[in-house]
């Protein structure tokens, strides 16, 4: 098998902090769950609007954060989801069940397919257990060399997987991965009631991602502070976009108290199984 991201492509809707409706909510509640029956998925995660985000830029004598909202609204990301599936070509065909719930708001979705690993391999962590504490994650912006596969010198691959090992034993870091050129993926476009395909790559590669990491953190502030440690394997100039995932709290307006309650439980122990199931290869 193999391992696969969906980005949920980020539009008006999204950007503007809109919750999912009910029904929307129920549809892709089954759509994880069909594929958590399988055994297949790793984990799911639906990120605030870019309003409150940040980017960060680092390199020789730069340091600068930048505060969102970010105006390429149809290239941010508005969540992900890690599955396995046999081949790209399986993975298309999961990808063509996406709730059309999603679609109709707007009546227009994009998702993109990456398949994730590292060029050169990472070693595997076994992540921490989450404990309800605020998350966030770092996206790592994708450059001509992520886009090349290009393998970082052995040396910088060495100092991320001792990076990631102690990150997660302590607890911190809880998730993570690389993800292969966007050559290896693909974009659905739904539309209208048809869904295009078309295969990668992708021209805007400053707007692509390279890889994340999900991480807990007390404040936006802490995580800057966190990401500024990394021992990035690209560079030497890095940009990342440090973005708040979604709580229940964004999804009440669609869930009853009881609903809710149910949710909670539910989303506690898939999280529990994914986060011990995710590799930290980033």
């Amino acid at each position: 098998m193999m391992q696969f991201m969906v980005i949920r492509k980020a539009d008006e809707a999204t950007e503007a902090g809109a919750p999912p409706s009910a029904q929307g909510l129920a549809d892709m509640e089954q759509f994880n769950q069909a594929l958590a029956d399988q055994g297949r998925l790793g984990l799911a995660l639906g990120l605030r609007p870019s309003s409150r985000a940040v980017r960060l830029k680092l390199g020789p004598g730069v340091d600068t954060v930048t505060d969102g909202p970010f105006a390429e609204a149809k290239e941010l990301v508005a969540g992900f989801t890690v599955f396995e599936a046999a081949s790209k070509e399986a993975a298309i065909e999961q990808l063509k069940r996406w709730p059309q719930s999603d679609v109709q708001p707007t009546g227009e979705a994009v998702l993109e397919l990456r398949e994730t690993g590292c060029p050169g391999g990472c070693a595997q962590v076994t992540p921490a257990d989450d404990d309800g504490d605020r998350r966030y994650v770092i996206l790592l912006r994708s450059d001509e060399g992520t886009e090349r596969d290009r393998i970082p010198p052995q040396q910088m691959l060495d100092d991320l997987n001792a990076f990631n090992a102690a990150q997660a034993a302590q607890g911190r870091l809880l998730a993570g991965d690389g993800l292969k050129s966007s050559a290896r993926g693909a974009r659905l476009h739904f539309k209208g009631g048809k869904t295009d395909v078309i295969d990668g790559p992708f021209a805007e590669a400053k707007e692509l991602i390279a890889g994340f990491w999900m991480i807990r953190a007390g404040s936006m502030a802490d995580a800057i502070a966190w990401a500024r440690t990394l021992p990035y394997p690209t560079g030497p100039h890095v940009e990342v976009e440090i973005r708040e995932a979604m709580t229940l709290d964004d999804l009440a307006p669609a869930m009853d108290d009881e609903q809710r309650r149910a949710d909670a439980s539910l989303r506690a122990e898939q999280l529990d199984a994914a986060l011990r199931k995710v590799s930290v290869q980033a």
